[in-house]
């Protein structure tokens, strides 16, 4: 008589289930590579028939290794965040690991808790995109535990770890060089979390930009999102207001967009917009926001595969695990900068990449 699926089925009664002996089904569950696919389509029928869960604990006391990776975010709440932590549980779980997320919320008291309880933990690896540098002396700790560690987006020195981020001077400057292209000599540039190298970065690609067209850079740049929209309104209140905005982040182009409707301050007749992160419902805007799309799912992706690599790496292949990967930013061209059509310009190409339809966000928006 088949047996009913059960939280607490064994490894053996997997193991009955599918007529095999208990170390292939273990083998299974651990993602070994020496059995046959037919038979591990087989084992992972059973397990899903009988409902077996390998229990954590059982695997640490009998001296396996962890199959759970943890993954601290800022905020949970910034789409972009969210899209890489979607993508890294789904590429830890393809291998078979469990994510165990958690929220700093920008806080460095949270942080610092968050990464004291992990390391309470039987952790495999972790990835992290920091919020305080502050972090680094506990994950040089986990480190020295020969924990494996990868930073995303954002990085601090003085750490043996992993890194990957983005083309941030190339995607600034390329945003930044578009407004420019459109005749505006007066272009702000708005942000906050400056002390963050991502940001810091962006900065720089703003200032070269403006630098080599030979205009003066103005700076918004504030401790927190809330209060960026007022020190913007100030600006172009100001006798020789800018007539372009580059945002270096897309929280603080949310904050410039409700500015701007409360203010009545038309885009792009006013003033034009270019913001650093696109997100899912920038196309669906009154008007369409032009922005620099990071690859957050590859960003993820990418982190994953190296932390992967590392933890199931022999001691003398992980030297070469720690290099630092820089993934391109794309610049997607919509309607807030003074387009009228979509255009993309990819930062490892010297030429526009233009399309030939008119795009349907753009018609739909100017029905509304």
């Amino acid at each position: 008589m088949p047996k009913k699926p059960s939280s607490t089925s064994t490894i053996a009664d997997v193991a009955r289930e599918c007529g095999v002996g208990s170390m292939t089904v273990s083998r299974v569950v651990n993602g070994g590579k020496l059995v046959s696919p037919r038979t591990a389509t087989r084992v992972r029928a059973a397990i899903r028939k009988l409902g077996y869960e390998p229990n954590e604990a059982a695997r640490i006391l009998k001296g396996q290794s962890s199959r759970t990776i943890g993954l601290i975010v800022p905020d949970l709440a910034d789409t972009f965040f969210s899209l890489c932590a979607h993508a890294v549980q789904q590429m830890a779980a393809k291998h078979g690991y469990t994510t165990l997320l958690l929220a700093s919320e920008r806080d460095p008291h949270s942080e610092a808790k968050e990464l004291t309880m992990i390391k309470s933990r039987n952790i495999a690896g972790i990835l992290i995109v920091p919020s305080n540098p502050d972090c680094v002396g506990q994950l040089q700790k986990l480190r020295a535990r020969g924990i494996p560690v990868v930073m995303l987006d954002r990085t601090f020195p003085g750490l043996d770890a992993g890194e990957v981020t983005v083309e941030n001077v190339e995607g600034a400057q390329k945003a930044v060089n578009h407004l420019i292209e459109h005749g505006h000599t007066r272009i702000l540039c708005a942000g906050y979390d400056s002390q963050f190298n991502s940001i810091g970065q962006r900065i720089e690609g703003y200032e070269k930009a403006m630098a080599e067209a030979g205009l003066r850079p103005q700076l918004v740049v504030v401790d927190e999102g809330t209060a960026v929209g007022p020190k913007v309104l100030q600006k172009i209140r100001s006798p020789k207001p800018p007539t372009a905005l580059f945002s270096l982040n897309n929280v603080t182009t949310i904050q410039v967009l409700q500015t701007f409707q409360k203010d009545n301050i038309r885009i792009p007749e006013d003033i034009a917009l270019v913001g650093f992160d696109d997100f899912e419902l920038a196309p669906l805007l009154a008007v369409p926001l032009t922005a620099v799309r990071q690859p957050a799912a590859q960003l993820g992706q990418s982190a994953t595969r190296i932390l992967l690599d590392w933890i199931q790496g022999s001691p003398s292949e992980t030297r070469s695990l720690h290099a630092h990967v820089v993934l391109p930013t794309e610049l997607i061209i919509r309607r807030s900068c003074g387009c009228e059509s979509i255009k993309r310009i990819r930062n490892d190409r010297n030429e526009d990449i233009s399309t030939q339809r008119q795009d349907p966000n753009i018609s739909s928006s100017l029905a509304l």
